[in-house]
């Protein structure tokens, strides 16, 4: 005779996998709208302000989710659920990179155009340009880390063995 073994934590971790699903939709929504700004308006300054703005806006749901993550699977590996060891390095990297572009380099780059505007430039012309290009390159990055560590989340939290 074979048992069955069944987590009492089922409603727990189907939340968890909510949170995770809503989570990389909205980061790849947030992508998709972020490109979508650069082929809509002509104006590439303008184009970055405004795509900028949308992922500063959208953090604070970012991160929120991101915490609840890893705090409800720090509740659960307490428990017992040794499966859910895995989301803590995702989780906490994810929350790292959305910190860290939405926190520190996004309000960089907003400072360097502004003095470059009160320049009477735009921000490519101004003294600042490479550093302008350095930091956009690593939220870029940032971005790009973030969209695979909510895949990753969302890939181990859906297979069998999480359950």
């Amino acid at each position: 005779m074979v048992e069955i073994v069944s987590s009492q934590y089922t409603l727990v971790i189907r939340l968890l996998r909510l949170l995770t699903s809503l989570l990389t939709g909205g980061i790849i929504a947030e992508s998709i709208s972020c490109l979508a700004t650069y082929f809509l308006i002509n104006d590439s300054q303008v184009a970055g302000m405004v795509s900028h703005l949308l992922m500063q806006h959208l953090s604070y749901y970012f991160l929120g989710s991101a915490f609840v993550i890893l705090s409800l699977g720090n509740i659960l590996i307490k428990r017992g659920e040794n499966s859910l060891r895995m989301l803590r390095m995702p989780s906490l990297i994810l929350i790292l990179t959305i910190a860290g572009s939405n926190f520190l380099l996004i309000p960089r780059m907003d400072y360097l155009r502004e003095t470059a505007l009160l320049d009477g430039m735009p921000v490519m012309l101004s003294p600042f340009a490479n550093y302008f290009q350095i930091l956009n390159s690593l939220v870029l990055l940032f971005l790009l880390i973030q969209i695979t560590t909510s895949i990753l989340l969302a890939w181990r939290l859906y297979r069998p063995e999480s359950t």
